[in-house]
């Protein structure tokens, strides 16, 4: 056998796996209709994990490009002092008191601005490499489905000409036994049959 075709079927048989696991891991009813180069695609693109968790680092950046350009939570404090832990009450003693407290912390100029400027960035970059890997996927699945359509072709055409082949084999085996062809030839098509 041929390398070349023999490179051939084993690049088919993975073709063949991969599409069977992505049918697998589809969760579409329509087990009888072909898959398709867009269907594959896009059943590729969803349930890829690494572009999954790159999508949530994304919204995740999104979400943190609002809340730090936001003033932090102010701090509510309560406190008592010089209060007796016998009776807990405010009248026992003259030094009890009871305070509450509410402060806030302000960042300096520009600082909540320019936080959230760069996550917007970092998200605009992380939104960046998600199109470049989705566009690889594609590319990379485009190739392997045009590798598998090729491979199909060519087995088809080995196939057609084996069947060719035989035939020569058959009509100069006829010719020969009706002494109108020649040993020759016979043997000529045998060799032709076995080189294929």
């Amino acid at each position: 056998m041929d390398v070349n075709l023999f490179e051939q079927l084993l690049a088919k048989n993975r073709i063949r796996l991969l599409a069977g696991i992505v049918l697998c891991c589809s969760t579409t009813t329509a087990c009888a209709d072909p898959l398709s180069l867009q269907n594959a695609q896009t059943i590729a693109l969803r349930q890829n994990p690494g572009l999954g968790a790159l999508t949530q680092k994304i919204v995740e950046l999104k979400h943190q490009a609002v809340s730090v350009a936001q003033l932090p939570d102010p701090h509510l404090s309560l406190g008592a002092e010089n209060l007796p832990f016998n009776s807990f009450s405010m009248n026992q003693q003259q030094m009890s008191m009871l305070s509450v407290g509410l402060s806030q912390t302000f960042p300096s100029f520009g600082k909540l601005g320019l936080e959230s400027r760069q996550t917007r960035v970092e998200a605009a970059a992380a939104t960046d490499t998600l199109q470049g890997q989705s566009a690889e996927l594609v590319l990379l699945l485009r190739r392997v489905w045009l590798q598998a359509l090729y491979t199909d072709k060519a087995i088809m055409t080995v196939r057609h000409q084996e069947q060719l082949q035989a035939e020569s084999v058959q009509a100069a085996l006829a010719l020969y036994r009706s002494a109108r062809g020649s040993e020759a030839n016979v043997l000529r098509a045998q060799l032709a049959r076995d080189d294929l």
